[in-house]
């Protein structure tokens, strides 16, 4: 993909996290400066439909990522080397070890549903139903019904997302369908198996596809940053 179009497919994706509107050409024509005008920024958008990371209801209306397209977009986020800084409300329960305040802090600072499981102690923790619900966009009930009943089956899934869990401290994620722990193809999943002061825990932010990847990538670093720090 060449940097323009891959400037538009990014733009799109932006647009829409943000809103949870389709996005026209025209649309981007008068919030973005790529240099060309809406007809060739209508050609970019075709040819991104076309090769699957684009979707459109119907011809006249306006283009959503496709899974494929988050993919490309989380993909060159978690390539990014940065290290930043975590919020003081999550780094201080995680240095007393105080997972269930922690998750607190974590699922309100994202605004999404957090899971963690300690393992050694075999315990799970999951809160933020209530928060993932309110952000959710809403088609119909079973959507609601999926959501509660991933939420319900979460504890019994856990080893399932373990085991497709490779490398200590890798942040992971899986897009809608590929999610080994949730059945709704509106959700995404970030997930990460740490070790901190030898207690290992996996933790697990559940929220819509169009979450805000780069605050909630943003944060998992953070939690690894402090534990490298540590050791």
């Amino acid at each position: 993909m060449d940097p323009r179009t891959e400037n538009i497919l990014n733009a799109v994706i932006e647009s829409f996290i943000k809103t949870g509107s389709p996005v026209s050409s025209g649309w981007l024509y008068e919030k973005y400066n790529f240099g060309i005008k809406p007809a060739m920024i209508r050609h970019e958008l075709e040819n991104l439909t076309e090769s699957g990371y684009l979707q459109q209801s119907h011809h006249s209306a306006g283009r959503v990522p496709s899974d494929k397209a988050y993919e490309v977009f989380v993909g060159q986020i978690l390539e990014k080397d940065e290290v930043p800084n975590l919020d003081q409300n999550l780094s201080r329960p995680i240095r007393n070890a105080d997972w269930p305040e922690f998750l607190s802090a974590f699922s309100n600072h994202l605004g999404i549903l957090g899971a963690l499981e300690e393992e050694g102690e075999e315990r799970i923790y999951k809160t933020g139903l209530e928060a993932l619900l309110d952000c959710l966009d809403w088609e119909n009930q079973m959507s609601i019904k999926s959501i509660i009943r991933d939420f319900e089956e979460l504890d019994e899934k856990i080893n399932q997302l373990r085991q497709k869990i490779k490398d200590e401290n890798s942040v992971q994620v899986f897009i809608g369908a590929k999610s080994p722990i949730t059945e709704s193809r509106d959700l995404s999943v970030v997930v990460q198996n740490c070790s901190i002061d030898g207690e290992n825990i996996l933790l697990m932010a559940i929220g819509p596809k169009r979450m805000n990847y780069q605050k909630v990538v943003q944060t998992f670093k953070g939690i690894k940053n402090i534990n490298e720090r540590r050791k």
